[in-house]
């Protein structure tokens, strides 16, 4: 699609401070240049003509009608504004960025402007500390599970488009489901919030059993829960469980034994840090090794215990 020549034409952008499009801004910078309505409006009707459309770009005056502006300066304006960092020209229009997708798709899902708090309700799972049930909140965004007797049993956090229209413990699922794709992502060294690199390690001094941990130094995200966690996103383990009746997609993290137990785990070295699981279910047995940084690195399965 080519872009009508007259009125309704832009000229390539100028800006007076002489910084590129390649160059760094300011993360200040870039969050005001959505400060303004119409340019929020401008990078919803890109969205939807990338959603709606085969056409990977949308010209200037499409565009402009489809916002609803008739005065062509004031759009050229908004538009600019947006530009390099949000918005780029190509293929004769504007397309999105992909800090422009993602800025839209946290706009769309209400992740600056939204929030999720609900009531308590009482999960069909008992707490394995003292057999009371499970009980499960959500306050701003951030889902929880505790007992009566306040036994932290699991937290994360769902986004409010996700969350709007759920029960509670469908959201506990949606959380669950969360964690362990966060989990199997960090264990790839991938943080799953920036995807830029994270480092992943086992801790055994200090807490009173061992921890996995995750953070980034870029973004700041960070994965904390019990080094039995890891053995959840491991196939073999995963298949194991599943051919003895325990899946993640029908029963809760805290359910798993080797979760909530202590009893199977064992700390084989401690520079570099290995631990041994021993998992037991239905009579059958399984042997874990998870390295320093989290990794499950040998797997045997046994017979009758």
């Amino acid at each position: 699609m080519t872009e009508p020549q007259g009125d309704n034409a832009v000229d390539e952008r100028e800006t007076s401070d002489g910084v590129g499009p390649d160059d760094h801004r300011a993360p200040a910078d870039a969050f005001a240049a959505l400060s303004d309505p119409l340019r929020v409006s401008i990078l919803r009707e890109l969205s939807a003509h990338h959603r709606t459309s085969d056409e990977a770009a949308i010209g200037f005056a499409d565009l402009r009608r489809r916002v609803g502006v008739r005065d062509s300066g004031r759009f050229r304006y908004h538009l600019n504004e947006l530009r390099d960092r949000f918005v780029e020209k190509a293929d004769g229009g504007y397309r999105l960025t992909h800090a422009g997708v993602q800025v839209v798709a946290a706009i769309l899902a209400g992740t600056y402007t939204a929030g999720v708090s609900m009531g308590t309700t009482e999960l069909e799972s008992d707490c394995p500390i003292c057999e009371r049930p499970a009980v499960a909140t959500c306050e701003d965004g951030r889902c929880r599970v505790a007992c009566e007797n306040d036994h932290a049993l699991f937290q994360w956090s769902v986004p409010p488009s996700a969350a709007a229209d759920a029960t509670l413990p469908e959201i506990v699922d949606l959380a669950e489901l969360l964690a362990f794709q966060a989990i199997e992502q960090a264990l790839a060294g991938v943080c799953p919030q920036c995807y830029d690199p994270i480092e992943t390690g086992i801790v055994v001094d200090g807490p009173p059993r061992p921890v996995f941990r995750a953070g980034c130094d870029s973004c700041g995200a960070r994965i904390v829960g019990p080094a039995s966690f890891c053995l959840l996103v491991d196939p073999d383990v995963v298949a194991f469980c599943r051919r003895h009746g325990l899946t993640l997609r029908d029963d809760h993290v805290w359910e798993f034994p080797f979760v909530r137990d202590d009893e199977g785990i064992s700390v084989v070295d401690e520079e570099p840090v290995r631990l041994a699981f021993e998992v037991s279910l239905e009579g059958k047995s399984l042997s874990a090794t998870v390295d320093e940084r989290g990794h499950v690195t040998a797997v045997e399965t046994g017979g009758d215990e």
